[in-house]
């Protein structure tokens, strides 16, 4: 099976921590972003990822560093023109063969593997979570098993079902052929290429496409989002180091490596390898690695790699490189 990861976005919303390190490649709950998505894919067996990517990051170097046994393949986004166009860069050279699209900043625990196998022949699905206010989102509506509609963001929603960011397609080639329709054509919503639009086009001439439902989207694309993840994915994934002189409150997830002396670590903290806590209270927060924290009391933070706090209480957002003394 082939994998399309569309990773083409900047990660400006969660500057400063992508401005050394590609947002798929941040720190959540012990793994990175897209760890936790391959990890979805146990099972499964995968023989290429197809990863879009801007020209303005680092990602195919440090995807490639971070997870070398992986058979990647790179293909360039130049310009940022929606998820629709962000898909068909990814496309090439594919035939009549099932494709899985997954976005780069969402984790969604499920059985990707039961969900393929439940298919019928030439059928694929879209995951999909009831939400509060669909209006926010790309919805679907149903007719028996299969999707007989989507829309972008509807002002009259007739769904309370958002698509979710996982996409298993029956046929590239039609895809790509539907894609490419659209952008000869021009066809924009709001100014971008949707994916949704073309998935609609699809089902329209008949493409049969289930609704996979799940309880729990984990969107990554901003510091709170971060930091709510890391919050559900602790559940599902504490590992806590045995120590002598701090206090540990689960979940938690800490590094082998990590030093830890004098201080009260959780709920809902992630410590990476390197990492340094010295006399300090820590809870709902990611600490990167290589971070040393000395005298604080710290909560709802994210804290870079290398950064460097000491002596004062606060909730912050500090980024990779950063140094923090006596504010």
């Amino acid at each position: 099976m082939k994998v399309l990861i569309p990773a083409g976005g900047k990660g400006t919303r969660l500057r400063p921590h992508t401005l050394y390190t590609p947002k798929p490649l941040l720190f959540v709950a012990g793994d990175t972003i897209i760890g936790h998505i391959f990890s979805l894919l146990d099972g499964l067996e995968i023989e290429e990822y197809r990863i879009v990517y801007s020209p303005e990051t680092s990602l195919p170097r440090s995807l490639k560093e971070a997870y070398p046994d992986r058979s990647f393949t790179f293909w360039e986004q130049a310009e940022a023109l929606g998820l629709g166009h962000a898909v068909l860069q990814g496309l090439p050279e594919l035939g009549d063969e099932p494709i899985l699209i997954l976005l780069s900043d969402a984790i969604i625990p499920f059985d990707i593997q039961k969900a393929i196998s439940d298919l019928g022949e030439n059928e694929g699905f879209l995951v999909a979570k009831e939400v509060a206010d669909p209006r926010r989102f790309g919805v679907m509506e149903l007719a028996g098993d299969y999707i007989s509609k989507l829309v972008e963001k509807p002002e009259k929603p007739q769904s309370n079902l958002a698509i979710s960011g996982i996409y298993y397609l029956p046929s590239a080639k039609r895809l790509r052929e539907a894609l490419e329709e659209m952008v000869a054509q021009d066809r924009r919503t709001q100014g971008e290429y949707q994916l949704t639009d073309v998935l609609s086009i699809l089902i329209d001439h008949g493409e049969k496409l289930r609704a996979v439902k799940v309880d729990t989207w984990l969107d990554c694309g901003t510091p709170a989002a971060l930091l709510e993840a890391n919050r559900e994915l602790l559940k599902l994934k504490s590992r806590v180091v045995p120590l002598k002189d701090s206090l540990i409150k689960p979940p938690c997830w800490i590094a082998d490596d990590a030093v830890i002396e004098n201080s009260i670590i959780g709920p809902n903290v992630s410590i990476a390898k390197g990492a340094v806590v010295r006399n300090s209270i820590v809870s709902e927060s990611i600490i990167n690695a290589g971070a040393q924290i000395e005298g604080m009391v710290i909560k709802d933070t994210i804290v870079g790699e290398r950064a460097v706090l000491r002596r004062s209480p606060s909730s912050l957002d500090v980024g990779s490189f950063s140094r923090l003394e006596g504010f």
